[in-house]
């Protein structure tokens, strides 16, 4: 039965071009990963994060700050997608990317789609043509 693919995000949407081709990966008889939903429907996550201290740390560890977060998943309407696999919008910070996604596969059983924008080049991160990977495929070593 169709339904709608929940597409979460922590700092900015998929503008129109990314959804479509988001859509485009992900829905459809000829989608590269069928997902058996009808459309996409982007969420956001409240971005209520723990501060790092004076040197850039946290006093709780990545497991602990995901729990934490677990919370705003919720508030943003995760536990619909319970047994779902979701589409995760990979946000700037990877540190923070890493922990959504643990807390993603906490919530939801599946690790997500990650909708793909933000790259490491030269030790910098820059923003580059968005691609989607199947994080729930790498897992189980497919």
């Amino acid at each position: 039965m169709p339904y709608l693919l929940s597409c979460y995000y922590l700092d900015e949407p998929l503008d129109e071009p990314e959804l479509q081709f988001v859509g485009q990966v992900l829905i459809g008889p000829w989608a590269r990963f069928p997902s058996r939903a009808s459309a996409l429907t982007q969420k956001r996550v409240p971005a209520v994060l723990p501060l790092p201290d004076g040197n850039g740390g946290y006093a709780q560890s990545r497991e602990e700050r995901a729990e934490g977060v677990r919370a705003n998943l919720r508030h943003a309407g995760i536990r619909a997608d319970n047994g779902r696999q979701v589409v995760w919008v990979m946000p700037r910070d990877s540190d923070w990317d890493a922990i959504f996604q643990f807390a993603i596969r906490e919530e939801t059983g599946f690790a997500p789609f990650v909708a793909q924008r933000w790259f490491e080049e030269s030790g910098t991160r820059i923003r580059g043509t968005i691609r989607v990977v199947n994080t729930e495929l790498l897992l189980r070593g497919l």
